[in-house]
């Protein structure tokens, strides 16, 4: 019987190497469980780095950093990480020890890990295939039970047709993922190709992390396609990543095995061959025969094998050795040669390149052997212009395919390589597509390379890619964005391998520099700025080192530079300083256009770091700079600047005016860019902010009225920004405070969702601390405060305070209810100076409002006349900022104190109409729960007081009220 040992709430079961809680598996890598399992049999000792090392990693030299990188692994698993450790020691200068209490017990029978939820099977479809069904069966069966499983033949033999119909063929319920490696050049890009065929963009430093959590409670099949060039790459990124995943399988096609642990090889023999000497029919049951009939009718139109013909055909089949290519490529030739004539000219040329020892060569020459045949037999016109058309990686146009060949008359050359099989041309979706197959363009840049002709070519490529994505950026606007993103992402391999090539060792950097600026527009629509990112240093290096070579794409690089603040928690420091050396040098070359976009990016930077006086400062400039803009929405974007600050500001009506004029005149202007200027779309972003001025002037229906007008503009124009932007600052936030919890939680499980898949790291924190405050109405005040105090510090370190305030309100209510009054009081009290200092008013009322809660159950003999002070201030700051919806719920609040301690005659409140013009609406249900809480606890030290007689009876009308809505 399998044994278990179980420590806390986990257990290890070491003959399975897994690590489970609560019957669910904990994901940890090989090397972490050996480790692990090694500690936990010595426990109570200490072992050593160098007994480790010994037992987890024998015969190899291993550094000692990778012992403490898997510890820590292990110790993040146990949730180990806190101060003295639980489960495992640090010894310093001897090594390591398990100090937990170890019981030693059999292993229940049938032990397994819950079923992992699951997707919907992608449909990748298959076309005919001919001699794999036995193979397909068998693969079929392995990959059941086996979670690395690599098909491993030639180029050409047929391993993604293999692949493809084991895809069809499987039924296990689950994601499909097929991720084409054909086209990358680096190892290291894997786990981003990967990352990018999920959705998930991330902006970490470990993107295999965020796979793995993308994919750790599904059940999937990955298929990693061509991994014969990046095999090292790829077992690593396998070995981690099936560690990590449990319900993952993967299955891997490649020239040779990946050679990673768990990995089952299956290779894929050549197709059956038919007998020496033999009849049409009998030559039939040949799959590579077969197949090769079938292409040839495919080129002919009609073709028949006949007896004649089947020893020849035959003899083609034997002499390419049943590779698939090798025998399509040959019977696309009988366009324009017969079949005798073929098999002899095939016979030659293998003569040639083999010098009769064809037996002695690598099964892979064997390709090679029908490449350079197929080659050899072309016009010189047509061979160079196979190598020219080398550079693209995947699909390209007559027009792409006129810019890179040199000889002229493309479009003639183009048709007879589709001809000879050797481009592929795809006229199934609109315009024809051409692409060479992958095998074959790898062959025709080896000969490209051997002309001496690759630098010219790239830079052709380079150039022509130049020319499209500054089309492109004059489309974002007349052309939708589906429609933009099919016609220009194809582009997105070419646009990689012009750039490695620009700025590689003595190419063309000036030309990779322009070739950037012109594809900032692709990088940011395809929310592709973590590439961008990467390339944009290297070309300001470049221009930084001669100085007036060209200050205008050194302006928009430095601008592009600072692109990241916007959207993410781990923003470098020099985002702002990016966007300060845009605006000096737009200033000194007199670029209104990106003067405007630096101001926009330092008033976003002032407003989110929660510096409304600052913000207005450059609100203002902006406006100032708009009006001698050419652009005649500008002034109108300024307005939306001005409104929004005016809205921090606390200056509510005057926000709302400007915001709905703003509107108006923005809808009369013709369509624009602007979301590419100032990467918002601008109804959306000034809806976001009169939303909120609209709940706190007390209109709350049409506050939210204003959040799904917003949100729904953002979907219908697919401008996720806009959309995650809409939901991280209107909606979710505005729900909670019109308590509509289940509203709120359906919007924040939105926003989690989407800034996850797009790395918007900062409203995926928002949304963190939006479930705390949900966590915090369900009654989990612990649970909130938890959260809370371990996101604001991330924020703030960030400089992403723009709700700062607001949230610091909400963990010292959590505070007050686990009756923690001084810490309460000392976060609010912290809130309060924070808006002093900075000049945030929007929220002020609530601040000091829920001071007074804080007060009043603090147990102090004079809470209560502490508390209405606060009720006092609240209330003034309210009427200040015209706030009705703050004033109306210190109006709750003051009802909720009992009589002996009201308010004086002159503070007494006032009836504050609704929106619709009727009565003062009371409290939420969450208010009331946490009002009529606070007076209970208040009566403890003021036995004599009690709510009017007739305020329960309000509260419960109210409630039904509130229900029926």
């Amino acid at each position: 019987m399998e044994e278990e040992l179980e420590f806390g709430p986990f257990r290890v079961i070491p003959s399975q190497r897994r690590l489970l809680r609560d019957r669910k598996v904990v994901p940890l890598g090989s090397r972490a469980i050996d480790i692990l399992i090694h500690l936990i049999a010595h426990a109570g000792e200490v072992r050593t780095n160098r007994e480790i090392v010994k037992h987890v990693w024998p015969d190899t030299v291993v550094d000692e950093a990778n012992i403490r990188v898997h510890i820590s692994g292990i110790r993040r698993a146990l949730n180990d990480t806190q101060r003295p450790p639980r489960f495992i020691a640090n010894i310093p200068g001897r090594g390591y020890a398990f100090i937990a209490p170890v019981t030693k017990r059999p292993a229940p029978p049938g032990e397994n890990s819950a079923p992992a939820p699951c997707l919907p099977m992608t449909d990748l479809g298959t076309g005919r295939i001919f001699g794999r069904e036995s193979l397909v069966e068998t693969i079929s069966a392995h990959l059941g039970h086996s979670r690395l499983l690599t098909i491993v033949g030639p180029g050409g033999i047929g391993k993604t047709t293999v692949a493809r119909a084991v895809i069809a063929r499987d039924r296990s319920e689950g994601l499909v993922l097929w991720v084409d490696l054909s086209s990358v050049s680096g190892g290291h890009l894997v786990p981003t190709v990967v990352a990018s065929a999920l959705g998930i963009l991330s902006r970490t430093d470990n993107i295999l992390r965020e796979i793995a959590a993308h994919l750790r409670t599904r059940s999937a099949l990955v298929v990693l396609d061509s991994c014969e060039h990046l095999v090292g790459s790829v077992a690593e990124f396998a070995e981690c990543l099936l560690a990590e995943t449990p319900g993952l399988r993967i299955l891997a096609t490649s020239r040779e095995p990946l050679r990673a642990s768990g990995e089952r090889v299956h290779r894929i023999p050549p197709l059956e061959l038919p007998i020496a000497t033999l009849t049409a029919s009998a030559a039939m049951r040949s799959p590579a025969v077969q197949l090769f009939v079938e292409r040839a009718d495919g080129c002919l139109g009609q073709y028949e094998l006949t007896d004649e013909d089947a020893p020849y055909v035959g003899g083609i089949c034997e002499k390419l050795d049943g590779i698939a290519l090798a025998i399509e490529l040959a019977a696309g030739r009988l366009e324009t040669i017969g079949v005798k004539a073929l098999a002899q000219s095939l016979s030659d040329c293998f003569r040639v390149l083999t010098l009769g020892r064809r037996t002695a060569l690598p099964r892979h020459q064997t390709l090679r052997a029908t490449l350079d045949w197929s080659y050899m037999i072309l016009p010189k016109a047509e061979q160079s212009a196979l190598g020219e058309l080398s550079v693209f990686r995947g699909h390209f146009s007559e027009e792409a395919a006129a810019a890179v060949v040199s000889g002229g008359n493309a479009e003639a050359v183009l048709a007879s390589l589709v001809a000879k099989s050797l481009v592929v041309a795809d006229a199934s979706s609109g315009p024809t597509q051409y692409r060479l197959l992958d095998t074959t363009r790898l062959y025709a840049s080896e000969k490209l390379m051997e002309t001496g002709a690759t630098s010219a070519v790239m830079a052709s490529l380079a150039e022509h890619l130049r020319i499209i994505f500054e089309d492109a950026e004059h489309e974002l606007v007349s052309a939708s964005a589906a429609d933009w993103t099919r016609n220009y992402a194809q582009h997105t391999d070419d646009l990689r391998a012009a750039l490695e090539w620009a700025f590689a060792e003595g190419r063309d950097p000036l030309l990779g520099v322009r070739l950037i600026i012109a594809a900032l527009p692709f990088f940011y629509r395809l929310s592709l700025l973590d590439e961008c990112l990467a390339w944009v240093p290297r070309a300001i290096n470049d221009l930084d080192a001669h100085p007036g070579l060209d200050e205008r794409s050194r302006m928009k690089l430095y601008a592009a530079l600072g692109w990241p603040q916007i959207c993410r928690t781990g923003a470098p420091a020099h985002g702002i300083a990016a966007w300060s050396q845009a605006l000096r040098i737009a200033e000194g070359i007199g670029d209104t256009d990106y003067q405007l976009r630096a101001i926009w990016a330092l008033w976003v930077d002032a407003v989110n770091r929660a510096e409304p006086c600052l913000g207005l400062t450059f609100a203002e400039r902006f406006r100032a700079l708009a009006s001698s803009s050419p652009d005649p929405a500008d002034p109108v974007i300024g307005k939306r600047l001005f409104g929004a600050t005016l809205h921090w500001l606390g200056r509510h009506a005057e926000a709302r005016d400007h915001l709905q004029q703003m509107l108006a005149e923005y809808a009369a202007l013709p369509a624009s860019r602007h979301s590419v200027r100032f990467q918002f779309d601008q109804n959306v972003t000034a809806r976001i902010v009169l939303a909120r001025s609209n709940w706190l002037l007390g209109n709350e229906e049409q506050a939210l009225y204003e959040v799904e007008d917003a949100l729904a503009h953002a979907k219908e124009i697919q401008h996720n920004l806009s959309f995650s932007n809409a939901l991280a600052e209107a909606a979710c936030p505005l729900a909670l405070l019109a308590s509509r919890d289940d509203l709120a939680i359906h919007y924040t499980a939105l926003l989690k969702e989407h800034t996850k898949a797009l790395s918007l790291d900062v409203w995926n924190r928002y949304a963190d601390c939006f479930e705390a405050e949900i966590a915090l109405r369900k009654g989990r005040p612990d649970k909130c405060a938890r959260q809370l105090g371990m996101i604001l510090p991330t924020l703030r370190d960030s400089g992403f305070t723009l709700f700062q305030t607001i949230f610091q309100s909400v963990a010292a209510r959590a505070l007050r209810d686990m009756g923690k009054h001084v810490d309460a009081l000392r976060v609010i009290d912290s809130a309060i100076a924070d808006c002093a200092s900075s000049g945030e008013r929007w929220c002020l009322a609530e601040l000091h409002r829920v001071k007074g809660t804080i007060l009043l159950v603090d147990g102090l003999p004079n809470a209560r006349e502490r508390a209405g002070d606060s009720y006092r201030r609240a209330l003034a700051e309210a009427r200040r900022d015209g706030a009705i919806a703050w004033e109306r719920r210190v109006n709750a609040s003051l009802h909720a104190l009992s009589p002996p301690c009201r308010m004086p005659e002159g503070d007494q409140v006032r009836i504050v109409p609704s929106a619709g013009g009727g009565r003062l609406p009371e409290p939420s249900i969450p208010e009331r729960r946490e009002l009529s809480a606070m007076n209970n606890r208040s009566q403890a030290h003021c036995p004599a007081a009690g709510l009017p007689t007739e305020f329960p009876s309000r509260l419960r009308q109210q409630g039904r009220q509130a229900q029926a809505r």
